[in-house]
C-alpha cells in the first residue's frame, strides 16, 4: 500500500481506511462532590462518564461541543468557564476540540513562526486584536523546494487566529488550520503552547536506576531491536537474532504481550530504525542473516495493520544510519551509515544527509558543506529546528563529537562543549528528557561495553556526568531505550557478551 495518500483533516496524520485518533480532552470538576458524572453532546447527553479523583479523559473528534457535570444527582456546570443557555434555565459549558496541528509547541526563548508557501505580504491576526500587520519575509525553504513568506511574532500561550494579505486581498492558507470567523470566511488559527523544559522537579545530577520483570512475556536475548513509545506503551519490533514480532510493553504493569497483527509484515530483522508519527510507526531498513535491507513499513497501532509503504530509493544501501523525524517540515531525516558488499570486497561509511517528506515518501539528497566525518553506530536526535549527531565509528575512528544540523541555515556545525564529555563509542542510545539529551551505554574503541551516562545540556553545551544509584544496568550496546512520561528513560535488551538481555 502507498503512502501517498490525504491527511486526515481532523488530526493531520496518515491513517488509511482508519477512523480518525481524536484529540485526548480531559475534564476536571474542581469543586466539591462525592459522585460525579460528565455529560456532553458528543454523546447527545444520554451517557455519563464517571470521573475518577477529580477528572477523566476523553477521545473527542475535532468539533464544539457542549457539556455539564452531575454532582450527588444535582446538575452544576462550571462558571468560570465559556457557557450557553441550555434551554432548561440553566447553562452548559461549551468546548471547541481543534485539529493537532493548530498546536504549536514551542521553547520558552522561541518565537512562533507564521509562514506561507505563496506570494504574501503581510499576516494581521488576534494576537494585537487585529490592529497592527506584520511585513513577512522572503526566503526559499530548501525542503520545498520553493519561496516561503514568513515571520515571527512574539506570542505567549494561548489560542490565535489570523489570515494574510496581498495588496488589498485578504485570505487564508488553505494547507492550514482553519475556523469560521463571524463574516462567513475562514481565518487560520493556532494554539500557542510553551515548552518549558527545566523542571525543578528533577534533579539532574543524581538519578536512580531500577529493575523491572516483565510479566506474561519475557526475552531470552535480544538486541538490535527498536523500542518506540506511543501514549502510555512501548511497541518491540525486531532484533537479533532473526525476529520480526511485534510486541507491546505496557506501563503500570509492566506487562510484555505479543500483539496479533494484520497486514503485509516485514521480514526479520535487526539493527533497523523506528520512528513514530501520529498513531503510526515507521520502520526503515535494518539488516537479516544475509542482506541490507532498505525497505519501509508502518505500522498503525490503532488497528495493529502492517503495510509495505511504496518509496523511490534515492540513496545507495546502508546500514546502522540514523532516522530523526524533523516535524515542522513533516520530514524523515537520513544521516551516515554502513555497507558491506556481499562479496565482502567493497566497505562504504557514509556521511550525508536524506530527507524524505512524510506525505509522499520521496527521498531528496539535501548537498552540505562542511560535513561530519562518516560515520555508523552513531545516534541523532532532533531538536526543534536542529538535529544532533553523537559519537559513531568508521573503519579506524571511535568518535565523540557531537555535530549540529541547523535546519533554518542548512548547515553544519561541531559543537565545543564544557565538562567531561563520555569516551568515544558506537552502538549507544541517546534521548532527549527536558532540556537534556541522556547518552547511555554502548561499545568503545577497546571494545568494551560500557552502562555509563551521561547528560548533555544543549541550551549550555555542557555535559553532565550524574551520579548514579540503585540497580545499574549490567554494561551493553545496541540495546534499546525511550522516554516515558518525560522524564523516566527506560532500558530493554542489548548485547552484554554471551549473553543478551
Amino acid at each position: 500500500m502507498n503512502i501517498n495518500m490525504n491527511r486526515c483533516q481532523d488530526c493531520g496524520n496518515i491513517h488509511p481506511r482508519q477512523p480518525c485518533a481524536a484529540q485526548p480532552v480531559t475534564f476536571i470538576w474542581p469543586y466539591e462532590g462525592i459522585d460525579v458524572l460528565l455529560f456532553g453532546s458528543w454523546n447527545l447527553f444520554q451517557v455519563g462518564t464517571k470521573l475518577i479523583g477529580n477528572k477523566c479523559t476523553l477521545n473527542l473528534a475535532v468539533g464544539q461541543y457542549e457539556y455539564k457535570f452531575l454532582v450527588d444527582n444535582q446538575w452544576r456546570y462550571l462558571q468560570n468557564q465559556e457557557t450557553v443557555n441550555d434551554n432548561h434555565g440553566s447553562y452548559n459549558n461549551m468546548i471547541q476540540v481543534l485539529p493537532k496541528r493548530a498546536y504549536q509547541i514551542f521553547e520558552s526563548n522561541a518565537k512562533p513562526l507564521i509562514r506561507l508557501f505563496e506570494v504574501a505580504e503581510e499576516v494581521i491576526g488576534s494576537w494585537d486584536n487585529w490592529s497592527q500587520p506584520l511585513k513577512l519575509q522572503k526566503r526559499y525553504n530548501q525542503f520545498k523546494l520553493c519561496d516561503e513568506y514568513y515571520t515571527y511574532v512574539d506570542l505567549q500561550e494561548g489560542r490565535y487566529e489570523f489570515i494574510f494579505k496581498r495588496g488589498s486581498q485578504y485570505f487564508h492558507d488553505s494547507c492550514q488550520p482553519t475556523i469560521m470567523n463571524s463574516f462567513g470566511r475562514k481565518n487560520n488559527i493556532m494554539v500557542v503552547l510553551i515548552n518549558r523544559t527545566e523542571s525543578q522537579e528533577l534533579d539532574f545530577n543524581n538519578v536512580y536506576w531500577t529493575k523491572h520483570d516483565l510479566l506474561y512475556h519475557t526475552f531470552d536475548h535480544i538486541y538490535g531491536h527498536t523500542m518506540t513509545s506511543i501514549g502510555n506503551q512501548f511497541y518491540i519490533f525486531g532484533g537479533a537474532p532473526s525476529r520480526n514480532e511485534m510486541y507491546k510493553l505496557t506501563f503500570g504493569d509492566h506487562q510484555l504481550n505479543l500483539e496479533e497483527t494484520e497486514g503485509e509484515m516485514p521480514r526479520p530483522r535487526a539493527y533497523h530504525n523506528a520512528l513514530a508519527y501520529g498513531d503510526k510507526i515507521l520502520f526503515f531498513g535494518g539488516v537479516d542473516e544475509h542482506n541490507i535491507l532498505n525497505d519501509h513499513f508502518v505500522y498503525v497501532t490503532s488497528a495493529k495493520t502492517w503495510y509495505l509503504a511504496k518509496t523511490d530509493k534515492k540513496w545507495t544501501e546502508r546500514e546502522r544510519a540514523s532516522l530523526t523525524f524533523y516535524a515542522q517540515e513533516e520530514l524523515v531525516i537520513l544521516f551516515g551509515g554502513y555497507y558491506l558488499s556481499p562479496d565482502l570486497e567493497v566497505e562504504l561509511i557514509y556521511n550525508d544527509v536524506y530527507y524524505m517528506n512524510i506525505q509522499n515518501m520521496q527521498w531528496v539528497k539535501l548537498n552540505i558543506n562542511n560535513q561530519p566525518s562518516p560515520r555508523y553506530g552513531h545516534t541523532a536526535i532532533q531538536v526543534n529546528e536542529k538535529m544532533y549527531i553523537f559519537c559513531g565509528k568508521n573503519q579506524d575512528e571511535y568518535f565523540n563529537d557531537i555535530w549540529v544540523l541547523n535546519f533554518d541555515s542548512v548547515q553544519w556545525q561541531q559543537i565545543q562543549t564544557q565538562g567531561v564529555a563520555p569516551e568515544p563509542r558506537y552502538g549507544h542510545t541517546t534521548n532527549l528528557i527536558k532540556s537534556k539529551i541522556c547518552i547511555f551505554g554502548g561499545r568503545n574503541s577497546k571494545s568494551n561495553r560500557l552502562n555509563d551516562l551521561h547528560l548533555f545540556d544543549f541550551i549550555t553545551n555542557t555535559w553532565i556526568t550524574p551520579t548514579q544509584y540503585g540497580q545499574m544496568p549490567s554494561p551493553r550496546y545496541f540495546h534499546a531505550a525511550d522516554i516515558y512520561n518525560g522524564e523516566q528513560l527506560w532500558i530493554l535488551g542489548g548485547n552484554i557478551g554471551l549473553k543478551q538481555f
